[in-house]
């Protein structure tokens, strides 16, 4: 089975071509001392920014930046890395991807001796930390903090007379009375990304079972095809049915994020559900940037089953950094990434700046820098100081597990495999991950992160 990361879409390939210039990266083979760095920003304006702000500020050593393409990058690293070269900094789509692999062919290094001299255990959620380890070894540090939101442009909101919901009942009539006047009640498409489908399936587990269940399952107490499960995915996947998602089943599968984009700043649709992620794409669609004076908002995802709490904070990390075991200088390789990930004055700012999303440090709305969008601030310093929390595929299930999400849930949309059988499928992969240690920790629902 192929596996699927957020960033990399299917039958994405790396050229001949491509491969042959691996050596002139190498980290090791060289007397070059600098510590390399390949990223998959997704413009030229965040390129430059990231290099004077992440690359050519950082005074301690001499950092070489290279941006690679998105459905490119991972390859290029897992075949740099095979061949005993590749970045000194390793980037993966989260601790779960990339990660167990690496760690296990002996690729990266253990970043367990370094976490009391850098003070890691006080700059992060205790959460992310317990993610990042593999058999209690600390084997990358998380990048980007992400969640899940309910995006609204309020103009059409108060056009139609509708009201944000909270819960699965307000959220049947928001839906309801968005097609009665003609709308799409929310925005989605997979043309562009098949990884759509997860972000799916990550509202529908913790949003409709609850974050209890979920929990109960990825520990092993309950199984995956407990009702609670099934009928989350059911429903969820009815409301597809319905033509409440994307506009109905063949929409989702052919919207674009342009589309999808466009129906909300339109009005066409009421509302989109996304990650945290959007906030730098929405800032060209809506706005001076875009040309016009509409705004975008947010609020938490509704909850959509009885007993679920109506806010429910969906933990991740976006992206996770290593380090190479065959870096040139490991000792300064560390201590870049230690700036690159907790250095909090140059991430906010990048925050304020780009809308790129922070590392999960300490934060609070007090800490951002003036000028911050107050979208922004308001969203990361509720989110540093989530209590209900749910948890993401892409942070805390296995890949092999994450990868079968992706897959088949389109199946269930399609009507070619019911949602008992989709949940026994999930089982049936976690089961095996899960006896192999595969699984990556995950805090419990209710503590707060």
């Amino acid at each position: 089975m192929e596996l699927i990361t957020r960033r990399t879409l299917l039958g994405a390939g790396v050229s001949a071509a491509t491969i042959g210039l691996l050596s002139a990266c190498s980290a090791s083979g060289s007397a070059d001392r600098s510590v390399i760095l390949w990223n998959n920003l997704t413009n030229s304006t965040q390129q430059d920014y990231f290099q004077k702000n992440f690359v050519d500020a950082y005074t301690k050593a001499k950092v070489k930046f290279s941006n690679k393409p998105n459905n490119a990058i991972d390859r290029l690293i897992q075949t740099a890395l095979a061949a005993g070269s590749g970045p000194s900094i390793v980037i993966t789509p989260g601790p779960s991807t990339g990660v167990p692999e690496y760690t296990k062919a002996g690729y990266l290094i253990d970043l367990s001796q370094y976490a009391d001299q850098y003070g890691w255990n006080d700059a992060f959620a205790p959460w992310a930390l317990a993610a990042s380890k593999i058999d209690g070894k600390l084997m990358s540090l998380p990048t980007q903090f992400e969640s899940m939101a309910f995006y609204t442009n309020p103009t059409t909101i108060k056009k139609n007379n509708l009201a944000v919901p909270k819960n699965q009942a307000e959220f049947e009539e928001f839906c309801t009375e968005a097609t009665a006047k003609g709308m799409v009640p929310i925005a989605t498409g997979k043309a562009d990304w098949q990884g759509v489908n997860e972000w799916h399936a990550v509202i529908a587990l913790n949003h409709g079972a609850g974050p209890e269940a979920v929990y109960s399952a990825l520990t092993g107490a309950t199984k995956w095809t407990d009702p609670v499960f099934v009928d989350a995915v059911e429903r969820y996947t009815g409301y597809f049915k319905k033509g409440w998602f994307g506009g109905g089943v063949n929409s989702y599968f052919t919207n674009t994020f342009a589309t999808v984009y466009n129906q909300l700043v339109t009005g066409t649709a009421a509302a989109m559900i996304s990650g945290t992620w959007e906030f730098a794409s929405l800032r060209k669609y809506f706005g001076t940037e875009a040309g016009n004076n509409e705004v975008w908002d947010w609020a938490a995802v509704p909850s959509l089953g009885a007993g679920v709490p109506e806010v429910v904070w969906d933990l991740a990390i976006g992206q996770s950094a290593a380090v190479n075991s065959k870096a040139v200088d490991v000792a300064g390789s560390v201590a870049y990434l230690n700036f690159l990930t907790t250095d909090k004055k140059t991430i906010l700012n990048a925050v304020r700046d780009q809308d790129f999303q922070p590392s999960p440090i300490r934060i609070t709305a007090s800490g951002f820098p003036t000028g911050t969008d107050s979208r922004t601030a308001d969203l990361y310093s509720q989110l540093a100081a989530a209590k209900k929390i749910g948890y993401t595929t892409w942070t805390f299930f296995p890949q092999k597990t994450e990868t079968y999400i992706i897959l088949n849930w389109e199946q269930v949309l399609t009507g070619k495999m019911t949602a008992a059988d989709y949940c026994a499928g999930i089982q049936k992969s976690f089961a095996e991950e899960l006896a192999a240690g595969n699984v990556p920790a995950a805090p419990k629902p209710g503590q707060g992160i």
